[in-house]
């Protein structure tokens, strides 16, 4: 066989490859996002936010203020396309890791396993550094544990639970005092 005969097959060669792994690509992010998946795991999201916001003494966690509930809402009304498929394959890839390495669902894991899952998939879904982070998170999209900590921490300080017990609250300000000290054990301010 002549050379370029050769370089002609492997360049078409590599053409064609290229070309299949972006419409496959294209397909994924675009293709009907699976949401009956997310009310059949609402239990597993339900672990998943107790995990990032646990309840204290006195606080309440992220599943008591129905943040499960948010995030399905959110993302069924109000993610894009590709926002949906990249969380939902997320989840389901979390649940096929749990099984995988724990031999059983996420939600009946230990805290020490769900930490450590959780801290899998934080390091998994972590940008690169500098130009390149800030183009894959503009073109890709947020990795699925961004997404799921940003859900959390929005559903939990806009619940009435959340902002109300979890959050310091003043429903009706008085005066401005711009600089005031925090009190030993206040807890973070709801209102800005």
């Amino acid at each position: 066989m002549k050379r370029r005969t050769a370089i002609g097959r492997i360049l078409l060669t590599g053409v064609i490859g290229a070309g299949a792994f972006s419409g496959y690509k294209w397909y994924e992010w675009n293709k009907s996002p699976d949401f009956g998946y997310l009310d059949t795991h609402r239990a597993t999201l339900a672990a998943l936010v107790q995990t990032i916001l646990p309840p204290g003494p006195s606080i309440p966690g992220a599943a008591d203020a129905g943040v499960h509930d948010y995030i399905i809402r959110i993302v069924k009304d109000c993610a894009g396309i590709h926002t949906a498929n990249v969380f939902i394959d997320g989840l389901k890839d979390l649940a096929h890791y749990s099984r995988a390495n724990y031999t059983k669902e996420y939600e009946t894991c230990t805290p020490e396993q769900q930490t450590a899952i959780l801290k899998h998939f934080e390091e998994k879904g972590r940008p690169m550094d500098g130009i390149l982070g800030k183009a894959e998170n503009k073109f890709l999209g947020k990795a699925f544990f961004y997404q799921l900590r940003q859900y959390t921490v929005q559903g939990y300080c806009t619940s009435e639970l959340g902002a109300g017990k979890g959050l310091a609250y003043v429903a009706i300000p008085g005066s401005f005092h711009g600089c005031i000290p925090k009190t030993q054990g206040q807890r973070a301010w709801a209102t800005k």
